[in-house]
């Protein structure tokens, strides 16, 4: 949305103003001017920039007024400057003359809103009036009930003095946002004690995380090393594992770290290693509609040929799963990037594969491969269609299969 602010004159000079354009809250991407008249005494409301351009990054004024001593004043701002603050968090702008000074001054209406507001109804008209200009993105998605307790929050936590700027509640906004107890957004943080499973109090554990959300909800895991000693089942339908700030999951004992027992879960943005081979899966997967999605997945070195690696693997498919989805991830250093057990169904798509004895092991199953590529070590095969495979669609064409995955090495012992 382009950004719109009115500029009145109180002086009796004529002012010729340019307004210079930034794109995002950097003063350093210049993008733009625009230029007015502004006569004495009057008021204008004047629509600059577009979606992307719309913070301020100066004003140049010219006076036209006999006596004036200088005709150019130029402003420009630097970020987080009062200067800034004044022309990007004001929608008023006035322009007075005191003595021989020209004075640059402004005020928020949604601002003032806010710092009048005596009631959690009148705190929440204040934060949603598109005027105060907040980002209220994270504020949309709670229900009505979390909104009243939101808008309480940043009532109760107001300075005495009021906000002194838009972006100071902006961040009052956000922490209360944090605070809010969501089950269908539970957080989860790598050595968190005494959490609630908000984002400003997380749960310390990836099991608490799934115990306390919602079927179909998210468990956000953010950023630490988590070590698994014990199998985690992800056992609610419909739920997302999320991680977010590059959390990894470090196995230290011989078990299976996540077995995804029920349907339509999606396991996105993970990385998962160990500290020495085990021979196990990172993932098992036994329900259906299953999403691994811009996963991570590596072994720590083994040493000598291939062959008598660990058997270990970044996922594994149970018999008869039915429309799994393998795509954007990456496996490394493994026994096998993914073994895939008799008749399991799905599509793997755009996945990277690299130093593995096989990258994708198909066990009598019937999964799609399409825009998969292998990096440096190489695979010893990438794909490996095993004895009882079947020899009719989807592997009736080797050549065709080994084009649409960037030119992969086959093994077929059917």
């Amino acid at each position: 949305m382009a950004g719109t602010k009115t500029f009145i004159n109180t002086s009796l000079a004529t002012l010729q103003i340019t307004l210079f354009i930034r794109e995002g809250n950097d003063p350093i991407n210049q993008d733009g001017t625009v230029s007015f008249t502004l006569n004495p005494e009057e008021t204008q409301t004047i629509t600059y920039g577009n979606d992307q351009n719309s913070f301020l990054n100066g004003i140049l004024l010219f006076t036209i007024f006999q006596g004036d001593l200088y005709s150019k004043m130029q402003f420009v701002t630097v970020s987080g400057s009062e200067l800034d603050n004044l022309l990007n968090t004001n929608n008023v702008i006035t322009i007075t003359k005191e003595l021989t000074d020209y004075v640059i001054s402004g005020n928020n209406s949604g601002l003032d809103a806010v710092n009048e507001a005596q009631t959690i109804a009148e705190m929440r008209a204040a934060i949603e009036d598109p005027q105060l200009g907040l980002d209220l993105t994270a504020y949309n998605s709670l229900t009505e009930a979390q909104k009243d307790q939101v808008a309480g929050t940043v009532l109760a936590n107001r300075p005495v003095s009021g906000y002194p700027t838009v972006a100071s509640v902006q961040e009052a906004l956000d922490d209360a946002i944090d605070q809010i107890v969501d089950p269908n957004n539970i957080f989860v943080r790598a050595g968190s004690v005494g959490g609630d499973g908000s984002r400003a109090n997380p749960f310390g554990t990836i099991q608490q995380g799934i115990a306390a959300v919602n079927v179909g909800g998210t468990v956000h895991i953010l950023e630490g090393t988590y070590p698994i000693t014990s199998q985690i089942n992800v056992n609610k339908s419909g739920i997302t594992l999320l991680g977010e700030s590059d959390p990894l999951l470090l196995l230290q004992a011989n078990v299976i770290p996540l077995l995804v027992s029920a349907n339509n879960v999606t396991i996105d943005g993970l990385t998962m290693t160990s500290d020495i081979p085990y021979a196990v899966e990172f993932i098992q997967v036994g329900g259906a509609n299953v999403n691994i999605i811009n996963n991570t997945i590596y072994g720590p070195p083994q040493p000598g040929p291939m062959s008598g690696w660990v058997v270990n693997r970044a996922v594994v498919s149970q018999n008869n799963v039915s429309n799994i989805l393998l795509e954007n991830n990456t496996f490394y250093s493994l026994r096998t990037g993914m073994y895939i057990n008799p008749n399991t169904t799905g599509a793997i798509n755009n996945n990277v594969v690299y130093n593995t004895k096989g990258g994708f092991l198909v066990d009598r199953a019937f999964t799609t491969f399409s825009g998969n590529s292998w990096g440096i070590p190489i695979n010893e095969f990438d794909i490996v269609l095993l004895a009882g495979t079947t020899t009719g669609p989807p592997y009736n064409d080797l050549t065709a299969l080994s084009a649409a995955n960037n030119g992969a090495t086959i093994s077929d012992q059917r």
